[in-house]
């Protein structure tokens, strides 16, 4: 009965503002298109802190959904944007005694059987399940994360109402990608409720981490983890962002911000896997300042398509080929076409010079060579700048991109709160250099093609580089690897 109100008061919700939005579609059909215009922007607004008031009334997973689509929508207007970020996934906790019954069904005894003790008062509880500190019967000390009673049969119903919500709002607006969405929300919502999986990729990058100095992801206890119960080792430690409690402790605040997206560079760009939810809350510090990660829920990888697409997208960005954008795009698994593409390619081309133009220096034509001013945000900046949103309009974006592109943003954030002075460009650059170079070699055709097709014309650039570009394009080039 209770699922049945809940879904009733989620489709009263998405009527009366579909019904708000036709209201003015309407009006607008007689007084003109300025009309529409005018108040459109107002009703943005209205609707988004309708959405945010009842998703936080809805509660559960619709607060989980809620979040899912401010990353993987791109297709909304951009007043809901904000609202729909700012949800927290942090609910009442259950009960101690169902936390326990659950524990207690998971390993067939009972739970004080299985755990020496348990805190009754948890550290954290989201729509999925909740973490409590215990203690194993040798002693040693533990985090507990147990998922909610029946949440999976819950999450199955919640997801049903959201799809035929989707159907619903596709019948008023032809929004391209609403289907497409819904299935990337869902098939992230049954990946975290597997705490198997969970627990396998907190093995998985432990394993690829371990040679990183003072990285670490907590210990799992396989044999006291299961589909619903996962058991780590505990952690003392403090949020990443807590920038007071570093303070006092001592810790070094730019030598832990390098630290930090360097972890998330290696993970991306080598590991393959990644760990996708960089939030303070995710990211702990211990009083030496070492990292923790934490909450393996989100984990993703880039595709091999990704991988090889990247290089050539650059390349195509090199000699201002929208056709090769386009190419590399669909390579790695944007899926678009037409002219629309094409124009979305040479919009991109047109970011990128301005960038090259206005925010970078050349001094050599090494990597080494390429300097960015550190106070300038500039990544942050290029990442707003290829607006997902308006790609995808044209293209359907591969998931991996979208988690990857909100990583980056979340970790720039994360490390521009500990240090604003910090230049992160300093510590991607080995790790694009090894993307762009391939472990094959690959950056002699890259460099003979970026430097023929954009000679002196990509930069203003000092005489002698132009005479060496002018020579290039006549005799060819030879590269010494050395150099790099």
């Amino acid at each position: 009965m209770r699922h049945r109100k809940r879904a009733r008061k989620a489709y009263r919700l998405t009527l009366g503002i579909l019904f708000r939005y036709l209201w003015l579609y309407l009006r607008s059909k007689i007084f003109g298109q300025k009309y529409w215009d005018k108040r459109v922007d107002k009703l943005h607004d209205y609707a988004a802190a309708k959405v945010k008031k009842g998703l936080l009334e809805l509660n559960g997973l619709f607060i989980k959904v809620g979040q899912l689509i401010s990353i993987l929508s791109n297709i909304l207007p951009e007043a809901f944007r904000e609202p729909l970020e700012s949800l927290q996934d942090q609910l009442p906790p259950r009960s101690y005694e169902e936390i326990t019954q659950t524990i207690s069904q998971e390993f067939g005894k009972p739970a004080l059987e299985v755990f020496k003790n348990i805190d009754p008062t948890p550290l954290a509880s989201a729509s999925i399940g909740q973490t409590h500190r215990a203690e194993l019967l040798d002693g040693t000390q533990v985090v507990v994360k147990v998922q909610h009673k029946d949440i999976d049969k819950i999450a199955q119903t919640d997801l049903n109402v959201i799809k035929n919500l989707v159907r619903l709002i596709t019948c008023f607006f032809s929004m391209g990608g609403m289907d497409y969405m819904y299935t990337q929300i869902r098939q992230m919502i049954e990946e975290e409720l597997d705490f198997e999986k969970e627990a396998k990729s907190m093995l998985l990058i432990g394993e690829s981490l371990k040679e990183e100095e003072r990285v670490h992801v907590p210990h799992v206890f396989e044999q006291y983890s299961s589909k619903k119960v996962i058991t780590s080792s505990f952690v003392d430690g403090v949020k990443i962002s807590d920038i007071q409690q570093l303070d006092e402790w001592g810790i070094d605040k730019t030598v832990l911000a390098k630290r930090f997206v360097g972890l998330y560079c290696k993970m991306v760009f080598e590991t393959d896997v990644f760990h996708a939810d960089p939030h303070p809350g995710n990211i702990f510090v211990t009083d030496n300042g070492d990292i923790y990660l934490l909450d393996f829920g989100a984990v993703t990888r880039l595709s091999p398509q990704m991988k090889t697409g990247l290089p050539e997208m650059i390349v195509a960005f090199s000699k201002n080929d929208a056709e090769g954008i386009v190419k590399a795009m669909k390579k790695m698994g944007f899926v678009g076409s037409g002219k629309d593409a094409e124009k979305l390619a040479e919009k991109l081309i047109e970011i990128g010079q301005d960038f090259l133009q206005n925010e970078v220096q050349i001094e050599s034509l090494n990597l080494e060579g390429i300097k960015i001013d550190p106070h300038s945000h500039i990544i942050s900046k290029l990442l707003n700048a290829v607006n997902l949103r308006e790609i995808s309009k044209t293209f359907q974006v591969p998931k991996d991109w979208i988690l990857l592109q909100r990583v980056m943003l979340l970790v720039l954030g994360v490390s521009n709160q500990l240090d604003p002075k910090m230049n992160p460009v300093d510590v991607i650059q080995p790790y694009f250099k090894k993307i762009v170079i391939g472990e094959q070699g690959g950056i002699t055709g890259i460099l003979i093609e970026a430097i023929k097709s954009q000679a002196s014309t990509l930069l203003s650039l000092p005489n002698e580089m132009k005479k060496t570009f002018r020579k290039v394009n006549k005799e060819g080039i030879e590269i010494n690897f050395e150099t790099f």
